[in-house]
């Protein structure tokens, strides 16, 4: 039972702090609704920040690690190009050295093959020499166990190795129809086989990364999923509570300006 007293108010105490528990329920509704995250600070749900936060680095990662693997399939693309060009000149040579082992042909003619063959493997030389990648050449050799991430851990790679395929590589930079149209035809069958081999292998990398790349979209959406129910807010529910907190701090500060009144209508018993 409530004692009538003008020293203290204990309703309009209790109002007070309904009040001030509202106004604590709107601030940080209204946090969540302008920054649209579900935690505003560390001790809203301490265990749900850190998970939340672990799996928004994890989703950053392999972000970045899809970015690898398309750079990775660019530099796949601009070497397949550059060894078609090779294959298909390398046919050209082919035909040119089978052309050569003829009976009907002479001094004279052999030697319009030759120069054509030298200005072949010449043009092969230069497409090797310009076929880069930020400004590193792809087929000469050098570009060896060259990693790319495609997943969480440092380990999670992929790497990328390219055969010599400039006319010293594949063994052609010696051959010579005028004085050995055989030994010029086993050279090129041998560089043809081993450009199909190169070829290959960069296909199968293509596939490869492809395949990465499609797991890396999976996780990251999957990642997406998962922060966001630690870490993002539910809209349409914050909403609501913000609306009955508006309604909650409505009622709570009329009801503490009716309370407050009490100590003056006691007052008036004393007069």
């Amino acid at each position: 039972m409530g004692i009538a007293s003008i020293s203290s108010n204990i309703h309009a105490q209790y109002a007070a702090g309904n009040v001030r528990n509202s106004l604590d329920g709107l601030k940080t509704s209204a946090i969540r609704l302008s920054s649209g995250n579900r935690i505003t600070q560390a001790s809203d749900d301490a265990a749900g920040l850190s998970i939340g936060t672990g799996l928004k680095t994890d989703e950053s990662t392999l972000r970045a690690a899809l970015t690898t693997a398309g750079q990775a399939g660019s530099i796949l693309s601009i070497a397949d190009g550059a060894l078609d060009n090779v294959s298909k000149i390398l046919a050209r040579l082919k035909s040119l050295a089978s052309q050569a082992n003829s009976g009907a042909m002479g001094s004279t003619e052999l030697g319009y093959i030759k120069q054509e063959m030298q200005a072949l493997g010449s043009q092969v030389d230069s497409i090797v020499a310009t076929t880069k990648f930020n400004g590193t050449k792809l087929l000469d050799g050098a570009y060896s166990n060259k990693a790319f991430q495609v997943g969480l851990s440092a380990s999670d790679t992929i790497s990328i190795s390219f055969s010599q395929a400039d006319q010293a590589g594949l063994s052609i930079n010696a051959i010579d129809v005028t004085t050995d149209i055989a030994g010029a035809n086993t050279a090129l069958d041998t560089a043809i086989s081993s450009v199909k081999s190169m070829r290959s292998g960069v296909g199968a990398l293509q596939s490869r990364f492809g395949y990465a790349s499609s797991n890396l979209e999976t996780g990251i959406n999957n990642l997406g999923a998962a922060k966001a129910g630690y870490l993002e807010a539910d809209i349409a529910q914050v909403s609501t509570d913000f609306a009955t907190q508006q309604t909650q701090m409505q009622a709570g500060v009329a009801t503490l300006a009716s309370v407050n009144q009490l100590t003056s209508n006691l007052l008036k018993l004393i007069s």
